[in-house]
């Protein structure tokens, strides 16, 4: 069970601090029910009580804290901030204390986890299997050519027999792939280090200039860059915000300091002049149509409306990407495994023919 301990105390509230972090299954389930609530005409108080009453454990002791500093004064973000919610659900709450949609925001939020947890457990099925046949065939892989070939080697010497060119190719293959998995994991080793002590203290806007030309996963930045981006944008200019005054709610948040950075970089070109479409297209952190939805929204009246459908069609692309790299990833593997399998197996069998073949 988890455990409370008092860290200070804020307007008369004791901030208590969970050592238990919610699941996002947990986070997504209890986001959804808040806004299921809010949409009935439930108040954001109400609805807090309403599913406390419904909890047990430390859930409910999590709710009434939620509640004691909603009523101290605190917004609903910091309330879940201080239960460590995942850091999107907590942007997306920020976005709504400027816009007023609550609701609407609570149940994005809820999505956003749902496939997020959709997406690690299909991953996670289709790699649990492969991963462990590639542990496997290693395994085998190292036994045979720490054991089975040196003493067929061996065989060759005593009985000088001289090794047939399939044979030397053979062992020329499994040395290639002994250092190949060695440099693998060097590459793995030198790139964890490179993010711990480089990359993580570079500046944001660094950070995600090097990313975006990164090949795969550039793709992946630039699409998730531009769905939130119009997203976000559009709910505020819903709310009744003028483009600039909805980019300095982007600059007043902390949450995604990259936001914070972009969004000073924008207010700064659109001093000078500058369309905020062309800024967009200059940028190279968004896709190509994110400046052409902008330009046309502007020019018809409807940039709200047109960024929302947009960030919509980004975020339905984006989950078919990765559902596609989940589809090849799996055959790509059981590939390479039977490759690995057939040499393991012509390794220890064209030895026999090679020795039958000189009796």
């Amino acid at each position: 069970m988890a455990t409370y301990i008092p860290m200070h105390i804020t307007d008369g509230c004791t901030v208590m601090k969970t050592r238990k972090k919610w699941s996002l299954k947990d986070q997504a389930s209890i986001l959804k029910r808040l806004s299921s609530l809010l949409e009935k005409g439930y108040t954001l108080n109400e609805a807090l009580n309403f599913l406390r009453v419904n909890e047990s454990g430390t859930k409910k002791e999590d709710l009434m804290q939620c509640m004691g500093m909603l009523s101290a004064g605190h917004s609903f973000r910091h309330a879940l901030s201080n239960l460590h919610f995942h850091h999107d659900v907590l942007s997306y709450l920020y976005f709504a204390e400027q816009h007023g949609d609550m609701e609407f925001a609570l149940r994005e939020s809820s999505e956003i986890l749902n496939k997020k947890m959709t997406h690690l457990e299909k991953l996670t099925k289709i790699l649990r299997y492969p991963i462990f046949l590639i542990i496997t065939v290693m395994i085998i892989l190292s036994v045979v050519q720490s054991v089975i070939t040196p003493q067929f080697q061996q065989l060759y010497n005593s009985m000088n027999i001289e090794a047939s060119f399939f044979s030397l190719f053979l062992l020329f293959a499994f040395a290639a792939l002994k250092w190949l998995g060695i440099g693998c994991i060097g590459i793995g080793a030198v790139m964890i280090f490179y993010y711990i002590s480089v990359f993580k203290h570079k500046p944001i806007e660094k950070q995600m200039a090097l990313l975006v030309k990164i090949p795969i996963i550039s793709k992946i930045f630039i699409m998730f860059h531009s769905y939130f981006f119009a997203l976000q944008l559009s709910n505020l200019l819903r709310g009744g915000l003028s483009t600039f005054e909805s980019l300095k709610v982007f600059e007043s948040q902390n949450i995604i300091p990259f936001y914070q950075i972009e969004a000073i970089h924008l207010i700064e070109k659109l001093k000078t002049g500058l369309h905020l479409h062309q800024i967009i297209d200059d940028r190279g952190f968004y896709e190509t149509e994110l400046s052409l939805v902008i330009l046309h929204g502007q020019a018809n009246g409807q940039l709200a409306r047109e960024l929302y459908m947009y960030s919509q069609l980004v975020i339905e692309k984006l989950e078919s990407k990765i559902i596609k790299a989940m589809t090849i990833i799996q055959p790509t593997i059981y590939v390479c495994v039977g490759i690995i399998v057939l040499f393991v197996y012509l390794s220890m069998l064209m030895p026999m023919y090679k020795m039958m073949e000189n009796i």
